[in-house]
């Protein structure tokens, strides 16, 4: 008859567990091309303004931010909605208003 053997416990040290998510979430400027951190939370407002200040001499402005992957529909963010990461593919990137300021800076150099 064989002897049956109980398993051990595992130890926390025997289990892997996941990194935990980062406490940030990263946006990428289209203008500069500078990816800027912001902590979880943030709302997508605060984000706009402080990348527009760092912009302020490239006569870029960015009028929000969008989450964006291929083959899907980009993801708008008002001023007051929290950035957040929608997970594997998904990218937070500015966009640009470059309609009716461009024209004004043409208009402005006629």
């Amino acid at each position: 008859m064989a002897e049956e053997v109980e398993p051990s416990p595992l130890t926390q040290s025997d289990t892997i567990s996941p990194p935990p998510p980062p406490s940030y979430v990263e946006v990428k400027c289209t203008s500069s091309g500078n990816t800027r951190r912001f902590a979880a939370g943030t709302d997508a407002g605060f984000a706009v303004r402080l990348i527009n200040r760092k912009l302020k001499k490239t006569m870029m402005v960015v009028s929000h931010i969008e989450a964006v992957k291929d083959g899907e529909e980009p993801i708008a963010f008002g001023p007051n909605s929290v950035l957040i990461n929608f997970g594997n593919g998904w990218m937070l990137q500015t966009v640009t208003d470059s309609g009716k300021f461009n024209f004004l800076i043409l208009s402005l150099n006629l």
